[in-house]
C-alpha cells in the first residue's frame, strides 16, 4: 500500500459525540462513605540495584475499601526482597498461596515488639490523614483482602 491507502484516519462512530463537552468530575464527599475492609495489593517489584544473585522483590500497597467499593491508598507501603545464595540450578520461588498470604499479613504488621499484633491505631491515623474517619476498633473487625498480581502469582507458581 502506498500513498493515501496507508494513511490512518480517526472517524467517530457518532459524529455528534465528538462535539460534546468532555465529562466533568463531580464533587466527591468521602465523609459520607464508610470503611468496609482493608486491601493489600502485592506486586512484583524491581530487584535491588547492583544485585547479581537470584532474587525476587515484592511490594505491598495498603488500602481501605470504602462502601462504594473505591480504594483509598494509605501511606503504609511495605516491601520484601528474597535472595537465593549459592544456587547452581534454576531457581524456583514456588510457595502455596496460604503461605504467601500469611507472610504478607506478618510483614504489614506494625513494628511492634509484640508479634502477631496489628497497630490498628496506626491504620486509623493513616485513614484520618486521607479524610476518612474510622476508629481502630472498627478496623480490627473488618475483613482483610490480599490481592496478588498475575506476575507475582506466576513467580510463586500458583
Amino acid at each position: 500500500m502506498t500513498g493515501d491507502a496507508e494513511r490512518v484516519q480517526y472517524v467517530p462512530l457518532h459524529p455528534e459525540a465528538a462535539a460534546a463537552q468532555p465529562a466533568q468530575r463531580l464533587p466527591f464527599d468521602i465523609s459520607k462513605l464508610s470503611v468496609k475492609g482493608l486491601v493489600i495489593v502485592c506486586e512484583l517489584n524491581d530487584p535491588p540495584p547492583g544485585n547479581s544473585m537470584p532474587s525476587m522483590s515484592m511490594k505491598m500497597t495498603q488500602y481501605v475499601r470504602l462502601s462504594d467499593d473505591s480504594l483509598i491508598r494509605l501511606d503504609m507501603d511495605r516491601g520484601v526482597d528474597s535472595f537465593r545464595y549459592g544456587s547452581t540450578e534454576p531457581i524456583s520461588w514456588k510457595r502455596t498461596s496460604a503461605d504467601v498470604v500469611s507472610e504478607v499479613l506478618t510483614l504489614v504488621q506494625a513494628d511492634d515488639p509484640e508479634p502477631g499484633s496489628f497497630s490498628w491505631e496506626e491504620y486509623a491515623r493513616a485513614a484520618r490523614l486521607r479524610g476518612i474517619s474510622v476508629a481502630a476498633e472498627v478496623l480490627r473487625d473488618l475483613p482483610h483482602t490480599v490481592l496478588l498480581s498475575d506476575e507475582l502469582a506466576a513467580k510463586f507458581e500458583f
